[in-house]
This record gives C-alpha cells, structure tokens and sequence, in this order.
C-alpha cells in the first residue's frame, strides 16, 4: 500500500449489515408515509361525517320545535316560537 491510499476491507458481514439498516430504513419512512396518508385520509372522513352530522342535528332540532308546536296546536296552548 502506498502512502495515501486508503484501503477498505469490507467483508460480506459488513455488506449484509448496511443492507439490512438500509433496508429497515426504507421500511420506516414506507411506513410512516403510509400512515400519514391515511391519517389525511380519516381526518377528512371526519370533517366529512361532522358536517353531515351537524345538518342531522338541526333537522332533529326542527323537527322537535315542529312536535312541540303541534302539541301546543293541539292543546291550545300558546308557546313560543310557534
């Protein structure tokens, strides 16, 4: 070996372990892509359902006010907002 040469001696062992960290590496950023695009994926699910739930709410909310007011009808009875 001459002055300034760098020689590496890197056995198989050596090869198998890079590939192996490289490996599961790759599998860790896979993965964690994965689960970032599907917790995008549900949070939009769940603005989605909030939303519909919300316009259940106020047709419940309506249609209570609707009974009540049916009831009052039926009784004679003044109540408000009816």
């Amino acid at each position: 070996m001459q002055k300034g040469e760098i020689h590496m001696n890197v056995d198989l062992k050596t090869i198998a372990t890079f590939i192996g960290i490289a490996a599961s590496l790759a599998g860790i950023v896979g993965t964690w892509t994965l689960m970032q695009y599907r917790l995008d994926q549900l949070e939009s699910q769940q603005s989605d359902l909030q939303k519909e739930l919300e316009v259940v709410h106020q047709a419940v909310e309506k249609a209570g006010l609707d009974v009540k007011c049916l009831i009052c009808d039926a009784h004679e009875i003044p109540c408000p907002g009816c």
